[in-house]
């Protein structure tokens, strides 16, 4: 995929509305309880409008107690950086990567897939609810179904499939161990 036509597919519609789950923060990267890395083809479809669309990056995630950090690449080549140490999300992005994929959104649906549902459910605010376990994961919001996540096992940054039905999209994750960018 070229990378215009990256940038053409989230800002056109195939990931426009890939934003944060609402009124959630970001966990500290230590709540993760140990390290862990991986190698990551995201791929990004919406969940309706998009003829079928799929955005792919490929991403290199790493945790340690003091911070989180991906880097994906498109083409071979670096177009987004984050790194968050549980106080501060730090973001160099490429003219390619449209606003539209923010960071903070990005990280947190991982955290929602990966950290432990203890840490989760120690952030939620009133009227929110996590259900399930380390492997199959519903979120609440009141009544209704915001996030869903299940994974292929219980490996740290291991292969998922995430779909964020409060901004319109699922991400599936395919993992490899020992990450190489």
């Amino acid at each position: 995929m070229a990378s215009g036509t990256l940038a053409a597919g989230l800002a056109g519609g195939g990931c426009a509305s890939l934003r944060a789950t609402p009124s959630l923060p970001l966990l500290s990267p230590a709540s993760l309880g140990q390290e862990a890395s991986a190698s990551q083809r995201l791929s990004i479809s919406r969940l309706s409008g998009d003829d079928g669309r799929t955005l792919t990056l490929d991403a290199v995630v790493e945790v340690d107690a003091q911070a989180m950090r991906l880097a994906g690449f498109l083409l071979g080549q670096r177009v987004l950086l984050l790194a968050w140490d549980g106080r501060q999300l730090e973001e160099a992005r490429e003219a390619v990567v449209p606003a539209a994929l923010r960071g903070d959104a990005v990280l947190r649906d991982l955290q929602l897939v990966y950290w432990p549902a203890a840490a989760i459910r120690g952030v939620l605010p009133p009227g929110w609810r996590l259900e399930g376990d380390e492997r199959h994961r519903r979120l609440f919001r009141g009544e209704r179904v915001t996030f869903e996540s299940e994974r292929d096992d219980a490996q740290p940054l291991g292969s998922a499939t995430l779909v964020n039905h409060a901004a319109g999209y699922r991400i599936v994750i395919e993992s490899a161990r020992d990450p190489s960018p």
